[in-house]
Parts: C-alpha cells; sequence; structure tokens
C-alpha cells in the first residue's frame, strides 16, 4: 500500500507543496478523472464548467479553514496544476450533486450511471471503540489510493488518514484516539460548500470527539454526506444535505451501522438513493450480523468487511470491467482502534485481504503477520 508522509517542520503550503511534487502525474490524473465523472455521473456537460463551479469554493475554504486552504494550494502548486482540479479532485462527489445551471452553465438530460456505496460500523468493545469503513466508489481511483502521515505541530496532533494522491484525507484518526469516516449521501440541494476532505481534516485537529462533533454541525456543508467522528468511548454520527444536518447518534448505542441513506427524515427529504443502490442490502447484512453476534475486535470488523456474501450486493464488491472501468468497487477499507490508537488499513478488495497496520509509535507501518483471513 503506498504510504506517505507529510514533512515536519514547515506550514501548511510546504507540506501541501511536497505532497503535490511527489504525486504529481498521479494527480493531474486523478483530477482529470474526476472533472469527467462530475459530467458521467453529474450533470455537467464541459469540462470547463466543472472547473468553474469548483472555483468559489476557494475562497470560501480560505475563510473558513485557512490551513486546509493553504495546503490545497501548496498541492496545486507542487503538481504543477491549477487550484480547481485540486477542487475536483478533493469535492468530486459534492460537484457531482450540482446544478450546472446555477454557474450560467448547460445541464446534461442524463442520468448518473453510477454511484459510491460505501459502509460504515461503529462497536463498542471490551478493549474500547472501533470505527471502520469500507471505500466503494468509482473503481477507476484505485491506483491511487495511500495512507498519509500527518506530523504533530502546534496545538494540531499527528495523525494517519486514509485518502487518494492530491487529496488531503478522506477518513482518519489522530493520536489522541480521535477517528473520522463518512458515508456519502446524494443531496438535490447542493452548493457552494467548505470542501469535504477538509472538514474531515479539521474534524481529526480536536482533542475529543464531542469537539469534532462540532466542528461538522459548524461547517459550511457543500452536499450530503453522513459523517462519524468516535473517540476512545464515544461515537456520533451527522447526516448533512446542502442545507440541512442531523445528528443520527449520540453514542446511545454499543454499535451503529451506517450505508447509503438516511435515517433522518428532514435530511432524506434532500437526498436520493439510485434504484439498484445496495445500501439496503448491506446496511441489512451488517446490522443483522452484528445483532446475531457482536463485534469482538478489529480483525471480526474486518472479516464482516471483506464479506462477498450475496455478491453483488455485498459488503466488498467489484462491479467494474473493461466496458465499465469507473463502475463501483470496493477501493479499500480502514479499521481504527480508538483505544489502542491503531488503524489496519489495505487498498482494493478486502476479502481474504491481510491488511497493514499503522500506528503513532513505528516509525513504518507493517504487515499484520498474526491475521487470517
Amino acid at each position: 500500500m503506498r504510504v506517505f508522509e507529510l514533512p515536519a517542520g514547515v506550514g501548511p503550503r510546504a507540506q501541501g507543496r511536497a505532497h503535490g511534487e511527489e504525486f504529481a502525474p498521479l494527480i493531474r490524473e486523478i483530477g482529470e478523472i474526476r472533472v469527467e465523472l462530475c459530467m458521467v455521473n453529474g450533470r455537467f456537460t464541459r469540462a470547463e464548467d466543472v472547473l468553474a463551479a469548483a472555483t468559489p469554493h476557494l475562497p470560501l475554504l480560505e475563510r473558513w479553514d485557512e490551513a486546509s486552504f493553504e495546503e490545497l494550494m501548496g498541492i496545486a502548486e507542487g503538481a504543477g496544476v491549477s487550484p480547481e482540479l485540486v477542487v475536483a479532485l478533493n469535492h468530486y462527489t459534492d460537484l457531482r450533486d450540482l446544478d450546472p445551471a446555477s454557474f450560467g452553465a448547460k445541464q446534461s438530460p442524463s442520468s448518473p450511471e453510477d454511484d459510491d456505496e460505501c459502509s460504515l460500523v461503529f462497536a463498542k468493545t471490551a478493549e474500547g471503540s472501533l470505527l471502520g469503513e469500507t471505500w466503494d466508489t468509482h473503481a477507476s481511483v484505485m491506483p491511487y489510493v495511500l495512507m498519509m502521515r500527518l506530523p504533530e505541530a502546534e496545538d494540531v496532533p499527528e495523525a494517519w488518514l486514509f485518502s487518494i494522491t492530491g487529496c488531503l484525507g478522506m477518513s482518519g484518526m489522530n493520536s489522541r484516539g480521535i477517528a473520522c469516516g463518512i458515508n456519502n449521501l446524494k443531496s438535490t440541494d447542493a452548493r457552494v460548500g467548505a470542501v469535504w476532505s477538509a472538514i474531515v481534516r479539521r474534524a481529526l485537529r480536536q482533542a475529543t470527539a464531542e469537539d469534532a462533533r462540532d466542528v461538522i454541525l459548524d461547517a459550511p456543508l457543500g452536499s450530503g454526506h453522513h459523517y462519524f467522528v468516535a473517540g476512545p468511548n464515544s461515537g456520533y454520527g451527522i447526516e448533512t444535505s446542502g442545507e440541512r444536518k442531523a445528528l443520527v447518534f449520540d453514542n446511545s448505542a454499543s454499535s451503529y451501522v451506517h450505508t447509503n441513506h438516511c435515517f433522518d427524515a428532514k435530511v432524506g427529504e434532500c437526498s436520493l438513493v439510485k434504484e439498484g443502490s445496495t445500501t439496503l442490502s448491506r446496511y441489512a447484512t451488517l446490522k443483522a450480523g452484528i445483532e446475531e453476534h457482536a463485534i469482538e475486535d478489529w480483525a471480526d470488523l474486518w472479516r464482516r468487511f471483506g464479506s462477498h456474501d450475496g455478491y453483488p450486493k455485498s459488503i466488498c464488491t467489484h462491479l467494474a470491467g473493461p466496458s465499465n472501468p469507473h463502475g463501483v468497487a470496493t477501493n479499500g477499507a480502514v479499521v481504527m482502534d480508538c483505544e489502542a490508537r491503531e488503524l489496519w488499513a489495505t487498498t482494493g478488495c478486502v476479502h481474504y485481504a491481510r491488511p497493514m497496520l499503522f500506528d503513532f509509535d513505528s516509525d513504518l507501518p507493517s504487515d499484520f503477520e498474526a491475521f487470517e483471513a
């Protein structure tokens, strides 16, 4: 699995520039793929219109989170691409939901071909809290997956992030044991908002799950997501659309499952579930499995994420092929132990995959030799 450590002792702009320089060709490639997918799976008809829609996100991000803005600008400088392309790379699902007519652009009459199908689980075990998720989206993103290590800085804890090249981070955990994960929700009220990966980053700067929860509840949203933040003994789930937010889990149970449909009726009024989505079946499978046998530890949760039962509506699935390279696939997974401050992650199929172990004490990650699929 690709691993990148941001340099210590420098500011966010220089860290972003190092990231951009390290992965310049890959950042350009995945940026262009995601601009294309804003037309394939969104309502845009021209690449230039996608980038024009990305433009107003930059000053909003600068006002809301200057550190993430500086890092994003550094990524663009290091990779030799426009900041708008980096916004599209990071904020693809939200840009895809926007109405091009709001920006004076032509709107495509076609409907999206594919959607995101992630599964998230929170569980309290005898050893502490676990938070894990599969990351299921267009299979063409798989070559760009990486784990990224953020060094400790003044008032900012060290963190590990599951991400892709050019992205600020999609899920992860900091050295205080505060974790954040997401599921996508497709909104009908999308608007210009904070780049969602920057929301994850800001949440992971916090010292408690409650502080991370409040970052998300106060954030200027762009489109729909379900965010989950966890600490060693607590967890909170928040559903959002472009304009609405709801706390749907408040640490009130020992386990929790979320896929890609809404629990809150008000947020659900502004959200769509595409016909053929596997969200309900994946939710039912995970929920029933936990009710039958509570999650024991990280390895138990990892095995459940790797299940191919009920394929193609399984937890781990792979629907892409030569004729559909952007089809939905499990591009990786991460399980985080908030008490032990350890993460296990892999790229691609989780079924029988042996994850890599990431922690805050070792210099380098390692294969977890004791894991038996």
